[in-house]
């Protein structure tokens, strides 16, 4: 699957999206600053344990953008019915899982309308993704079973 198609374009986004992300780690406060509002603390009047969580959640997206890149990269090599790409997706539900439950943790502390709502979406995506991998996983055996009867 060498030809250019939608997958290299997806590959290219991410790749994009990924090294803006690296770039603008040590920014993180300066941005956090800047879209507050009135009433939200500056990052660093925030307690340590909010400052701490909230890179923890950049990094697990930056490394979701990550799997995601490898997961795309893939299929344009292979096609996307190798067990890589159950794996990968598997990967991503867990690490959507993760940030879940920090956000989860977070709203025990620090309870807002928002943060519900991003907890619930990102546990959604988890499962939306964990179905996707066995969905692969499924077709990829049957794939493999075909193979063998031809």
């Amino acid at each position: 699957m060498s030809n250019f198609n939608l997958t290299k374009i997806i590959s290219y986004v991410l790749k994009i999206i990924f090294i803006i992300g690296i770039i603008l780690i040590p920014f993180i406060p300066t941005i956090y600053n800047l879209i507050g509002t009135e009433n939200l603390k500056v990052f660093a009047d925030q307690t340590i344990l909010y400052q701490i969580t909230l890179y923890i959640c950049y990094l697990f997206s930056l490394s979701i953008i990550y799997i995601l890149i490898l997961m795309f990269s893939s299929i344009d090599k292979n096609g996307p019915f190798i067990m890589s790409t159950s794996k990968y997706l598997k990967i991503i539900s867990l690490f959507f899982i993760i940030l879940s439950i920090i956000i989860f943790i977070k709203i025990l502390f620090i309870p807002t309308i928002i943060s519900i709502a991003i907890c619930v979406i990102t546990f959604i995506v988890s499962l939306c993704f964990y179905t996707l991998s066995e969905i692969f996983k499924e077709a990829i055996n049957h794939k493999k079973e075909l193979d063998y009867t031809i």
